[in-house]
């Protein structure tokens, strides 16, 4: 019988946070899924941690010799996949154990969608500091432009939210292999073509921020956003809008990180005169002590507002919930 979801799960050199991930895709309430889990070429303990799922009923692994990129084994199970929606978990991240069971919910209730994301609850400093977007905040569904997707302006989705009808790929292709770090320029494709997008507002995942991502390599996402940018086919002026925008969105994520001068000389490449008028440039020009006690206060206040005896009633529990599993993660 042919599932209804085919979950992706890509890996590489994420042992214990990969163990994790496949411990939320177990939990499901939702049981009407194939799951494909990747080792991208990982050398250290992840294909060990794979193996366990080796011949388990709706567990298919896959391995590469070598490392070759998230794309690269996302393709390689879409094209094995047979459910009637692929949706994807980074081995970094976690799933809420209702995540398919309203996933599903949704895509019955608009059939037509074929482009679906939910909300997520964001762990960072050891703990959940609110949502990736206001559960009140005016999302637009339907048919919508391809540049919607670049950027979260206007639809604050990533992928690990994301579940995409199987015949979208066959309609509008596959990732983009020679992209390593986003993959928002199919997501604009496919939206651009006229797949209708819908959005769930309920927290579904934990997204988890930490060193090791390759989110952090600020300019050359820059440079695959321009790249999904051009398969959206914006406007002249809405492709000057977005190419600015997401320019100083790079220089902001450039300073957070401790680097001013990268992110000046960045916005001086992509902007010119207008470098200097923008709030990224002002912030890196402040001495790098002041920039280390501006990032400090933040994390600071974020881990106060966010304690678990000051958190609404939904973070403090699915905290219940991931917590024994990021404990055992430490173990």
């Amino acid at each position: 019988m042919t599932p209804f979801f085919s979950v992706i799960l890509p890996a590489f050199n994420r042992a214990r946070m990969a163990r994790t991930a496949l411990k939320t895709v177990d939990w499901q309430t939702e049981r009407d899924f194939e799951c494909f889990v990747i080792d991208d070429g990982s050398t250290d303990g992840t294909a060990a941690v794979l193996a366990r799922y080796e011949g388990r009923p709706g567990f298919t692994v896959l391995r590469s010799a070598k490392n070759r990129g998230m794309n690269v084994s996302r393709n390689a199970a879409i094209t094995r996949a047979t459910g009637r929606f692929v949706t994807f978990l980074d081995s970094d991240d976690l799933w809420l154990p209702e995540r398919l069971a309203a996933f599903r919910r949704r895509i019955e209730a608009v059939p037509q969608a074929g482009f679906v994301f939910s909300n997520a609850w964001v762990l960072r400093y050891g703990r959940i500091i609110g949502t990736l977007f206001s559960p009140r905040r005016a999302i637009p569904e339907g048919r919508l432009p391809g540049h919607f997707a670049v950027g979260d302006a206007e639809l604050p989705y990533v992928t690990t939210n994301v579940a995409v009808a199987r015949g979208a790929f066959d309609e509008h292709g596959l990732f983009r292999t020679e992209m390593r770090t986003l993959d928002t320029e199919l997501f604009a494709r496919v939206i651009a073509a006229g797949v209708p997008v819908a959005a769930i507002r309920e927290p579904l995942s934990v997204r988890r921020l930490h060193d090791d991502q390759l989110t952090d390599r600020y300019e050359e996402n820059f440079r695959e956003s321009m790249l999904a940018l051009e398969s959206a086919q914006p406007s002249t002026e809405e492709r000057a809008a977005i190419r600015r925008r997401t320019a100083e969105e790079t220089a902001l994520y450039l300073v957070k990180a401790g680097r001013p001068a990268e992110a000046r000389a960045f916005l001086e490449r992509e902007l010119g005169p207008g470098a200097r008028a923008t709030k990224a440039w002002r912030l890196a020009v402040l001495p790098p002590a002041a920039l280390r006690a501006l990032k400090a206060g933040r994390a600071a206040w974020l881990k106060a507002r966010w304690h678990p005896a000051l958190a609404s009633a939904g973070a403090r529990a699915a905290w219940g919930l991931v917590r024994p599993l990021l404990e055992a993660e430490g173990r």
